[in-house]
């Protein structure tokens, strides 16, 4: 599949002509790192006076919100392994207007690498998001990326010393912004008391379930193993009058011999077979975390998820892994729990004394949503990268009536830890 909406252009009288930003996604799955690009996309859109143009290296469900703030979108379907085609396509792409070449480009993930370097070799300056851990990914694959880039974009420290651990990274290309909570409004359109009763309605549970909440894909990166093992654990320690409930949201593989099915047939052997429900993905995921108790982080590796924001927009204690990635950093004094990693004992107790003690949960949920309000506000974000194109530019591109930063120069500092 192809998408390819006609330029504004064509459908209305000649205007004057704009500068053409680029916003490229490897896909446009209703997971987080595709989100946090068409965010972006809506923030500038929505700010700047731009053309604002996307690349989908592949499509999803998603697709057509990223037409809804694109004057244009194309979806490429070519595997990464295509290089010349991806080159044809990206040259076609930014000669489009041949008087009006792109300015800038804001590419997301390193999976956008391949299409970012052909922008780059069109001569359009590049600006890399990298949310990924480098387990996943060679030196040489960094050292591509640094060498396409303008700035690159890590979301937590934690991230980026990872990467530099891995290639080392020039420290004038660095910078470090935490996305913020993608819908502000999260945890504000359904009140807790609804969102507890209409979810343990649906799911056939009791009232007093105490429901440990975990979200993502069904797979070995979000730990859906290590989830239901703590499940496990819970269940056998359990000897309280609160059933403890773990619902995951989520879709994934679960056909035979993937890892859905040798979770199921582990759960089959216990007692927590009837306390864990793998419900599937919803297109509304805001009641589930409002109607839980506490949020569960089993990820092996998952850099910073936008599901802790969520969470603790939700109120929730967040409970998470040590060196699974920056989520310990979101939830920094006292909205949550930092746990060894996949240490199945402690995760349990913490999960045990949350049920039992509602005292602490209180006292957790109220540090978690003013963390959040405070820290993680993704308007926030939106304008950081922004100043930093300007900076690349040289020249403001946001709207003129509409800038509250017209006056303030358009510099990130670094952090005082990565001074030189």
């Amino acid at each position: 599949m192809r998408l390819f909406r006609r330029s504004k252009k064509e459908k209305q009288a000649p205007g004057p002509v704009r500068r053409r930003v680029l916003f490229v996604s490897h896909e446009a799955t209703r997971t987080g790192a595709p989100k946090i690009i068409l965010n972006i996309l809506k923030h500038f859109s929505e700010n700047c006076d731009i053309q604002c143009e996307t690349i989908l290296h592949t499509g999803g469900h998603l697709a057509g919100e990223f037409e809804s703030y694109s004057h244009s979108v194309d979806c490429f379907n070519l595997a990464n392994d295509q290089p010349e085609e991806i080159k044809k396509r990206v040259s076609r792409f930014v000669q489009r207007e041949k008087d009006n070449p792109p300015v800038l480009a804001i590419c997301n993930s390193m999976e956008s690498r391949y299409i970012a370097k052909e922008i780059a070799g069109e001569d359009v300056p590049v600006i890399m998001l990298v949310h990924e851990l480098p387990s996943s990914y060679s030196e040489e694959d960094y050292q591509s990326v640094y060498e396409i880039a303008q700035k690159v974009i890590f979301p937590v420290h934690h991230v980026r010393e990872a990467a530099n651990e891995k290639t080392p990274i020039p420290l004038s290309k660095s910078v470090v912004l935490s996305q913020g909570l993608l819908n502000p409004d999260f945890g504000k359109t359904i009140t807790r008391d609804v969102a507890y009763a209409q979810v343990r309605s649906e799911l056939n549970l009791p009232e007093n379930a105490f429901i440990v909440l975990g979200c993502g894909t069904l797979d070995l990166r979000k730990g859906i193993d290590h989830y239901a093992a703590i499940a496990r654990r819970v269940t056998e320690l359990n000897r309280s009058p609160t059933p403890i409930h773990f619902v995951w949201v989520g879709e994934g593989p679960r056909w035979t011999h993937s890892t859905y099915h040798y979770v199921q047939v582990d759960l089959s052997k216990t007692r927590a077979r009837d306390h864990v429900h793998f419900i599937g993905e919803r297109a509304n995921v805001e009641p589930y975390f409002m109607g839980a108790d506490t949020f569960l982080m089993s990820s092996r590796v998952d850099p910073f998820p936008c599901v802790i924001h969520e969470a603790m927009a939700s109120s929730l204690p967040v409970i998470t892994f040590d060196q699974a990635g920056g989520a310990p950093e979101a939830i920094d004094n006292g909205a949550g729990f930092v746990v060894p990693y996949a240490d199945y004992d402690q995760t349990a107790n913490v999960i045990r004394m949350l049920a039992t003690q509602p005292e602490i949960a209180s006292g957790m949920r109220i540090k978690s949503k003013e963390r959040v309000d405070a820290r993680y506000r993704f308007d926030d974000y939106g304008d950081k990268i922004i100043d930093l194109a300007e900076t690349i530019l040289k020249t403001e591109i946001r709207h003129p009536s509409g800038s509250q930063f017209k006056d303030a120069p358009h510099t990130i500092p670094m952090p005082k830890r990565y001074a030189a």
